[in-house]
């Protein structure tokens, strides 16, 4: 799966993206997904995970379609190293920030949807999706004056599960839990003995979402 080349990448999902748009143009049942959660990744620190997915309804139980997520994580390191009292009694602090940290993902996948028939209010519905993922990361030591960013890429997939509740004729809310599977990499060389090297962080995990639906049947 990691052998997959980006510009292979690229063009599967240009073609996927003409078709699946093309279908709903043709059946006249074009979906719009919206959802927001969390996710924690096993190399990175937790953080909020929302995204968007445009496609097309096949028919009443399957949707297919593109999503884009975005995955952010900041941290700053604070420091108070003076106080100062007005004549009011207005407390004032000076602060000085140490370090700052951010993350920041962006997995781009080609989706399905199958949604199961339910006699309760709740109709259940199973996910999955594959693409590739893009990871930006950028530190900043302010005492030691030093910062770097590193940008990672590689193949990823998703797979989710949940439920959803229809509030209107072409309008859904839902919840869902899924797993995303990615270890983005980037400096692939060879070493001193000729065996090819390179640095990953394995961006894969659990998450939970929310969101609504809307359009298709």
């Amino acid at each position: 799966m990691k052998r997959l080349s980006l510009p292979l990448t690229v063009v599967f999902l240009a073609a996927l993206v003409q078709g699946v748009f093309a279908f709903g143009r043709y059946n006249n049942g074009r979906v719009t997904i919206i959802k927001l959660g969390y996710f924690a990744p096993k190399d990175v620190k937790s953080g909020l995970m929302g995204g968007i997915m445009l496609g097309s309804a096949v028919d009443e139980n399957v949707d297919i379609g593109i999503s884009v997520d975005y995955f952010s994580r900041t941290f700053k390191k604070d420091q108070i190293v003076a106080k100062t009292v007005s004549a009011g009694g207005v407390v004032q602090s000076t602060v000085q920030r140490t370090m700052d940290f951010s993350t920041h993902a962006i997995p781009i996948m080609a989706n399905i949807i199958v949604k199961f028939s339910s006699r309760m209010p709740f109709t259940f519905f199973l996910g999955g999706g594959l693409g590739y993922e893009l990871l930006f990361n950028k530190e900043t030591n302010y005492k030691e004056n030093i910062s770097e960013k590193r940008f990672y890429h590689g193949v990823g997939w998703q797979l989710e599960g949940g439920a959803m509740f229809r509030i209107g004729r072409y309008s859904w809310f839902f919840g869902e839990v899924f797993y995303n599977e990615a270890s983005p990499s980037r400096n692939k060389n060879k070493n001193a003995q000729g065996l090819p090297t390179w640095e990953e962080v394995d961006f894969s995990g659990v998450g939970a979402r929310v969101g609504f639906r809307l359009g298709g049947f």
